[in-house]
């Protein structure tokens, strides 16, 4: 009678591929919805950093923007 010689590891093999596969799909997946998501929703963080501040008060920007109409 033949024995079976093939390992519990062995067996499983295709399994433990494909959950692997899965994980980084899964990973993968996540990371660039994640990124395409704030990429598109940005609008808050990049105007806050953008600003430029002057040092003009708001008299003096409304006179000079009267001087040049």
């Amino acid at each position: 009678m033949r024995r079976n010689s093939t390992s519990s590891m062995g067996a499983l093999h295709p399994v433990f591929f494909f959950m692997f596969i899965y994980g980084i799909s899964l990973f993968l997946a996540l990371f660039v919805c994640r990124t395409v998501y704030y990429s598109i929703n940005d609008n808050t963080a990049n105007h806050s950093k953008s600003v430029v501040k002057t040092g003009l008060n708001e008299v003096g920007a409304s006179m000079n923007v009267a001087a040049l109409k």
